[in-house]
């Protein structure tokens, strides 16, 4: 790199490079191709245990990728159309409930395999977009939970409205299980200094990781997989104030906020869209509900349940996160409940807080988020 300060080395040829930008230049593409072909190769290669149902939609994205460059290529005389028909034969014929992923891989042919890689490493290409259309793929994304909060929340017109359309329906994730506030901790001012702007931090975060993952609510992540561990890791890195016991972190203001997030994530992961869509999710999930539905409790009750108050889409987070941070049982028993933590304990306290902050507070911050989030935009 000739252009700022080299931080990294490939492994390959050992040249210095300062950003994956760099890395991915053209005059390095002799490293960096054959590092994300083996990268795939090696996923591939990882996960012998796939479900028909992901071979299946493997497949099918292959298939399309056949036939998308096929299209691309101009192919018009018998011999090219027998040719872009031969991935299809050859999977027609193979029992999907025995084939491994690394068989799939070994099954095409070499110039297959690399037009399929260079649709994988420049997702914005044409090619890329045209196989990620599929409706197949579109009905597997699962949209985060809080999308759906109008739908679910609203009359049934909503509803109607979406049956009815030519799309293919949005798949949103479930509303995560609410975590019992304690009543002793909930106070008519909160107490101590403001937390909103580390809420509103926790959002981003939360946001990030939720879109990054694909997998919403979080807490539906099994302990067993490796999205599990993605996902506390990425929260952790990004919020480290939520996972450190001695943290005391405290924002000031949303300046300060957007600062700090922002050194936090990869290099070359953030631009000022992504980042948008970030603060216009965390407006979603900081906005107090002016409707909400009012639980009957009883007076004998020792324990609130957030569900029905105004700034439940907070306590939302707050819960995802708590059951995404319990610590795992010792003897991996099935029947054993998770246990709380230091970190669950901490939310639970966020929590509380918020319960206690006047929802003129939190409208202001969100009108701020609003006004952050159309900045970037406008970039």
């Amino acid at each position: 790199c000739r252009r700022q300060f080299a931080k990294y080395t490939c492994p390959t040829c050992n040249v210095p490079y300062c950003s994956l930008t760099c890395f991915r230049s053209e005059a390095h593409s002799q490293c960096s191709e054959t590092f994300y072909k083996k990268e795939v190769e090696s996923d591939i290669r990882s996960e012998p245990s796939k479900t028909a149902e992901e071979r299946l939609k493997m497949i099918e994205l292959l298939k399309k990728f056949e036939e998308e460059s096929g299209k691309d290529n101009g192919l018009g005389d018998l011999d090219e159309d027998e040719e872009g028909n031969d991935l299809a034969k050859r999977f027609d014929a193979v029992n999907l409930d025995e084939l491994s992923p690394d068989a799939l891989w070994e099954m095409l042919t070499p110039e297959e395999r690399k037009k399929f890689m260079k649709a994988l490493d420049d997702p914005n290409s044409e090619l890329a977009q045209q196989l990620l259309s599929s409706e197949q793929l579109e009905k597997e994304i699962q949209e985060p939970w809080w999308e759906a909060s109008g739908v679910i929340d609203n009359d049934e017109e909503v509803g109607d409205s979406i049956k009815s359309s030519h799309h293919t329906p949005r798949r949103c994730g479930k509303k995560p299980e609410m975590i019992c506030v304690p009543a002793s901790m909930v106070k008519p001012i909160p107490h101590g200094p403001p937390l909103v702007f580390n809420a509103c931090a926790i959002c981003i975060a939360y946001a990030y990781t939720t879109r990054n993952l694909g997998a919403s609510p979080l807490s539906s992540l099994k302990p067993e997989s490796a999205d599990y561990h993605e996902a506390r890791k990425t929260i952790s890195r990004l919020v480290p104030f939520v996972s450190d016991r001695k943290s005391t972190t405290l924002y000031p203001d949303f300046s300060s906020v957007m600062t700090d997030i922002w050194s936090r994530f990869d290099l070359g992961t953030m631009t000022s869209d992504l980042f948008a869509l970030l603060l216009r999710d965390a407006v979603e999930l900081i906005k107090p509900r002016r409707v909400t539905q009012v639980e009957s409790s009883s007076p004998n009750t020792s324990d609130i349940d957030p569900s029905s108050h105004p700034h439940n889409m907070l306590l939302f987070v707050f819960s995802d996160l708590s059951r995404l941070f319990e610590t795992l049982p010792s003897n991996s028993s099935a029947n054993e409940k998770l246990k709380p933590n230091h970190v669950t304990y901490k939310l639970l306290f966020y929590a509380a807080h918020i319960l206690s902050t006047p929802t003129p507070i939190l409208q202001m911050l969100d009108e701020e988020l609003s006004a952050r989030a159309r900045g970037f935009e406008q970039e």
